[in-house]
């Protein structure tokens, strides 16, 4: 029985040893994938290092962007008051020009046509070339 005894024990003996050997190489696998993940970690890690700087750069321009826009918005707003606070002349009903068609005939310059009937130096110009005949005096 000694015998039987014996063999089983060595059975058992290679048994453990085969199990030894194979919880070896899956810790030799182990390690291999660790080293892998660890490196890949790394990688990822350098890889948001370098997103976050070019986050934290993007981020700086779309600031000095936005100063700028509200800066030109400010400008804008400020002109528009600019105008809205003038006053536009009272535009002129279609039969009052009759009347400074009238004048132009009769001989008033430009200058005096801005100032007594409301007109811009413009339309003063425009009138004086359709209805001035060969009149030219005061065209600049």
């Amino acid at each position: 029985m000694s015998e039987y005894l014996l063999l089983g024990l060595a059975g058992i003996v290679v048994f453990v040893l085969a199990i030894l050997v194979w919880l070896l190489r899956q810790q030799q696998t182990l390690k291999q994938q660790f080293q892998l993940l660890e490196e890949r970690v790394q990688r990822s890690n350098e890889d948001v290092a370098g997103l976050c700087s070019a986050a934290v750069a993007v981020d700086r321009r779309l600031a000095a962007n936005d100063s700028r826009l509200n800066s030109i918005v400010d400008q804008v707003n400020t002109q528009r008051q600019t105008v809205n606070s003038v006053t536009p002349a009272e535009p002129i009903p279609a039969s009052g020009y009759e009347d400074v068609i009238q004048k132009i005939r009769n001989g008033v310059g430009i200058e005096e046509l801005v100032k007594d009937c409301g007109l811009t130096r413009d339309e003063a110009v425009l009138l004086m070339r359709l209805h001035g005949g060969g009149k030219r005096s005061g065209l600049a």
